[in-house]
């Protein structure tokens, strides 16, 4: 499990507001053992572990950004703005300090560090020494604790010094308050999603989203909001409410959809579950390694066959949903015309099948939830098993190889080199590309300026 540590050895400091120089620390920010405070100071020609710096506008920082922090996901298909962008990057605590490079993700059950070492910009008093190889992945609870905790000694720091009351004691003491209510965590976290700060969202924007959440459950809607939010160019969330009359193919699922129980306590990576359920749904309907064909998908979900080749979409949405219209009865809203994209859009649909169940809203969206990530990687192993690949390939990773195993399970190339990649076969120099852990999908725009690149999946 990665770790996020946040230290301050409180110094002296003659300049700034009372809040700030009282503030002054040596600081040092330490991930998974890395230390992202190192740095080279270009004035001294010293290489220091830790940054002198005031907490006071990094601990102002998150509180401003608490809830978007915890919950906001990177936007569906678009690059982040800079609203977006202010509130997870860690620079933006700015005050006139050099901050790391430092990008925080949630994906709603973990929050994604990334982070890159300094470019080397003329001018730049401190250059930063240290990145992140991969995302490193701090579970949720871990991470709120963390930042509580350090905001928390920032605040006793400004009483024990006595420094007048600052807004972030008020602040500080409003964001543990709305933790503490189920009701207004809640309401704070679909504003999140929705892409706005808190209490910026429309009143009758928030009445529909607490509305929708009793008709469609919670679980929906945290997919969903991401997508049809503030930056969909429509009203928010109007989009959703009109799927219920659009036309879409009735399925009756014929697979046993509860999940199982079983030790998770070596990782929490939602890829990780994804390809043990897969490899158990194989185990359930007698296919272990042999590839799916369209046939065993269409009974899967209780839909005809012919429906797999068809090609037939729902037309002008951004996500594919089932809605559960009766008992066992699902009406199905795919967007792939693709045959082999309609595969994996299908073999997503079971995976949210086992992920929430048969009476829920299922939602494939391209968004970077944990609960996306677990599709793509289910589908992934579900139609192409990490072991039957590599004893097909049979040690030849070569471009024509690779083009062979993909016809052969009928996924698309790039779902074979990211198989193979994240499952640590060593082809990065053939493919281009570095290594995220299966389901991860970095945002192409976001990635880059932190030193990644990846390949999503379907």
């Amino acid at each position: 499990m990665n770790s996020l540590e946040l230290h301050q050895q409180w110094t002296g400091y003659d300049f700034g507001a009372p809040e700030v120089r009282s503030t002054m620390a040596q600081f040092r920010i330490i991930v998974d053992g890395i230390n992202l405070a190192g740095n080279e100071n270009t004035w001294s020609q010293s290489v220091q572990d830790h940054i002198l710096v005031s907490t006071y506008p990094l601990a102002d920082w998150m509180l401003q950004s608490w809830w978007r922090l915890l919950y906001e996901p990177i936007p569906h298909g678009n690059k982040p703005d800079i609203a977006w962008r202010m509130s997870h990057e860690l620079g933006s605590a700015g005050h006139g300090f050099v901050w790391p490079k430092i990008l925080f993700v949630s994906d709603g059950e973990n929050v994604h560090i990334w982070a890159s070492p300094s470019t080397g910009a003329a001018g730049q008093s401190v250059r930063y020494l240290n990145g992140l190889p991969t995302p490193a992945s701090i579970p949720l609870t871990e991470f709120e604790r963390t930042l509580t905790d350090f905001v928390s000694t920032v605040v006793e720091r400004l009483e024990t010094v006595r420094v007048p009351d600052t807004h972030l004691s008020a602040l500080f003491s409003l964001v543990v308050d709305e933790g503490r209510d189920d009701k207004t965590r809640l309401y704070r976290k679909l504003e999140a999603l929705l892409g706005f700060d808190p209490d910026e969202s429309p009143p009758h924007v928030m009445e529909r989203a607490i509305n929708m959440c009793s008709r469609y459950g919670e679980e929906t809607l945290f997919e969903l909001a991401p997508v049809y939010g503030a930056r969909s160019g429509r009203e928010p969330l109007e989009t959703v409410e009109e799927f219920a009359n659009l036309r879409g193919i009735t399925g009756y699922p014929s697979f046993n959809t509860g999940r199982e129980q079983y030790d998770v306590s070596t990782s929490r990576a939602p890829w990780t579950l994804a390809v043990h359920d897969a490899h158990r749904l194989r185990s359930e309907i007698g296919i272990t390694s042999d590839p799916i064909d369209n046939a065993t998908l269409a009974d899967l979900l209780g839909m005809p066959p012919t429906e797999v080749d068809s090609g037939e979409v729902t037309p002008s949405i951004d996500v594919s949903v089932g809605i559960p219209i009766a008992e066992k009865k699902i009406k199905y809203l795919p967007r792939k015309r693709h045959p082999i994209s309609r595969r994996f859009e299908l073999a997503r649909y079971i995976a949210d099948f086992i992920y929430v169940g048969a009476d829920r809203w299922l939602a494939n969206t391209d968004v970077g939830t944990a609960r996306q990530k677990y599709q793509r990687a289910f589908a992934a192993e579900f139609l192409c098993p990490i072991n039957a690949l590599v004893g097909f390939l049979n040690d030849d990773y070569s471009e024509e190889a690779i083009i062979d195993a993909a016809d052969r399970f009928s996924v698309s190339e790039r779902t074979i080199e990211s198989l193979l990649v994240n499952n640590g076969y060593q082809i990065r120099d053939f493919l281009g590309i570095t290594p995220l852990p299966l389901g991860f999908q970095a945002q192409r725009d976001t990635a880059s300026d932190y030193g990644l690149a990846g390949r999503e999946q379907e």
